[in-house]
């Protein structure tokens, strides 16, 4: 009986040193790995939906930091879309305020539908499906029209990723036959779904379903956008309601009806689509302007010109008059800062004279707090600007700046793109790596210097990043699996420290540096953290920003004090 408790005993002090076992840090994934394991679904959604691969991954892998953001890994978000309507799940995370309500899917393949869905259903982006399926850069600058981020650089931002991945590759996949096939099969069943279609003056039409839009119905019935709205007499702002008629084939000139007496306030257009008959024809023979409305008891003539005038309703209401123009070779040359109702063949015309939207519905990185962790992306350099003005605008400094792209002095170019980082705040290559097991290349690192500093092969470490030569460049992520256990130091290399590979929950031992800089003032440091002094009219916010910290960053460092709560002269931890 002895023996027995005596081995159960060792059974029991065996378990719980297993469960005091520092787990092995998480890989973050990469942009390559990321874009190995999501291609296929871009792809699949760009035959469903006809949004560019090129840009779905884009999105994704910069709003998701490749697939390593807690909403993307514990919600399926890769999109950052939020609540809204939403009725599925969620899951709450620090945004533009504290715990606000994101979209949860059960796999990311359901994020990128909704996604797709997202874009589909807005009526501001119905044009840009109109656009080639390959052009992508056209779909970046709509995207930033319509509203989808408000960051100016957006449309850069995207075409450069795009290219330097070379994402539009994408764009260039065909479908099979027998994928063919069940593509056309699927849409049919969609298009059978509507019920039969009616005929109205010999024109084919249907009724709209419960939340669709122009886009979605434009694409399951294979016609342009632009067409749908033409053969409709729909501005730029219509939508669609359920129940409403809509044909799918132009009216007609004329009708069979030859003359019809207005009444419970019946407009025009309501008549246009009840007789399928072109709204113009109806107004020209009438001797009526876009918008205005005959009082009821008057009579409409719909196949002769009308002599006698017409009584109008008290209410006039003049809207901008609607035509369709033809296809501009030029569309570069249209003023941009005149915005119509006009319907053109054009796209590039119907998304260009659009007003532009103001409402940021996604929640892209538009401000430094909301950026995610280890996300690079690009500033394209604007006249006037310099490395101190760029490096005060992302809370960074010049030498980080200079470090990452390369740069001897302090000239810049217009239109220079530069790679921003905003954590990795400075350049000094003793500060140590941000996150275990993830490596950002510093200047004059070679493969082989990398591979001695976390104690890894050059081959391996070039298989594991997909690399064909020992060729990298300043501003690289590599993703570094040491071959040694995480309790085990790795030995010291000269000239130069070896980072310490840490234990989780631990913080970071950092490598003194030769000069110790004089502490900033209201800065208190202590055991080696940092403590910051609240002044008056200062804000968790505010620190964040100073500090480039997030909220749930912050939260970690005082886990034992309420930095919600603060006020002026609390001292916090930030570092």
């Amino acid at each position: 009986m002895k023996k027995v408790l005596s081995l159960l005993f060792c059974l029991i002090h065996i378990g719980l040193l297993a469960q005091n076992e520092p787990l092995a840090t998480p890989i973050k994934m990469t942009v390559q790995q990321y874009i190995e394991k999501y291609s296929a679904t871009a792809v699949e959604e760009m035959f469903r939906s006809h949004i560019p691969a090129s840009i779905t991954l884009a999105q994704g892998i910069l709003e998701s930091g490749n697939g390593n953001s807690r909403l993307a890994v514990e919600g399926n978000n890769h999109f950052g879309i939020k609540c809204k309507s939403w009725t599925g799940k969620t899951i709450f995370e620090d945004d533009d305020a504290l715990q606000e309500c994101f979209r949860k899917y059960d796999a990311a393949i359901d994020s990128y539908r909704d996604h797709s869905d997202f874009l589909m259903s807005g009526t501001r982006y119905a044009f840009l499906f109109d656009l080639d399926q390959k052009d992508y850069k056209s779909w970046a600058y709509g995207l930033k029209k319509a509203g989808y981020a408000t960051n100016p650089q957006y449309p850069e931002l995207l075409i450069a990723f795009i290219e330097k991945h070379q994402l539009h590759k994408y764009d260039e996949i065909k479908l099979s036959d027998e994928e063919d096939k069940e593509m056309k099969e699927d849409k049919a069943q969609i298009v059978k779904s509507y019920g039969q279609e009616i005929l109205i003056n010999e024109v084919p039409a249907i009724t709209a379903k419960a939340n669709e839009s122009i886009a979605q119905i434009a694409l399951n019935y294979d016609i342009k956008v632009w067409q749908l709205y033409k053969f409709n007499d729909l501005d730029k702002n219509a939508t669609c309601q359920a129940g409403d008629t809509l044909f799918i084939k132009s009216k007609k000139n004329k009708t069979f009806v030859e003359e019809y007496t207005i009444q419970n306030g019946e407009t025009m257009h309501q008549l246009s689509q009840k007789f399928g008959i072109k709204l113009e024809k109806i107004l020209e023979r009438n001797n009526l302007s876009l918008g205005q409305e005959p009082a009821n008891g008057e009579v409409i003539y719909f196949n002769k010109k009308r002599n006698n005038p017409i009584k109008l309703r008290d209410t006039i209401k003049l809207k901008e008059e609607i035509i369709i123009a033809p296809n501009d070779s030029n569309p570069k040359k249209i003023d941009t800062t005149i915005y119509n109702q006009t319907v053109y063949e054009d796209p590039i015309k119907n998304i260009e004279t659009a007003e532009p939207s103001t409402e940021n519905t996604l929640n892209f990185f538009d401000t430094l707090e909301s950026m995610k962790k280890d996300l690079s992306f690009f500033h394209t350099v604007q006249k006037g600007e310099t490395l101190f003005s760029i490096s005060k605008k992302y809370n960074i400094r010049v030498d980080a700046l200079q470090f990452l792209n390369n740069l001897n002095g302090t000239g810049l170019e217009v239109g220079q793109k530069l790679i921003i980082n905003p954590n990795l705040p400075s350049a000094d290559t003793k500060e140590p790596q941000a996150t275990p097991g993830y490596h950002i290349v510093r200047q004059g690192e070679t493969i082989f210097s990398i591979s001695k500093m976390y104690n890894i092969s050059k081959t391996e470490l070039k298989a594991t990043n997909n690399l064909s030569n020992d060729t990298i460049k300043i501003g690289q992520q590599l993703v570094v699996v040491s071959d040694k256990k995480i309790e085990e130091q790795p030995k010291k290399i000269e000239p130069e420290p070896k980072p310490i590979e840490l234990k989780p929950e631990t913080k970071p031992i950092e490598t003194k540096p030769e000069k110790v800089e004089k502490p900033v003032k209201s800065i208190n440091i202590a055991k080696e953290h940092i403590y910051y002094t609240l002044k008056d009219n200062e804000n968790i916010d505010s620190v964040c920003k100073k500090f480039t910290l997030s909220i749930n960053q912050l939260k970690f460092l005082n886990k034992n004090f309420d930095i919600i709560h603060a006020k002026s002269g609390d001292e916090i931890r930030v570092k």
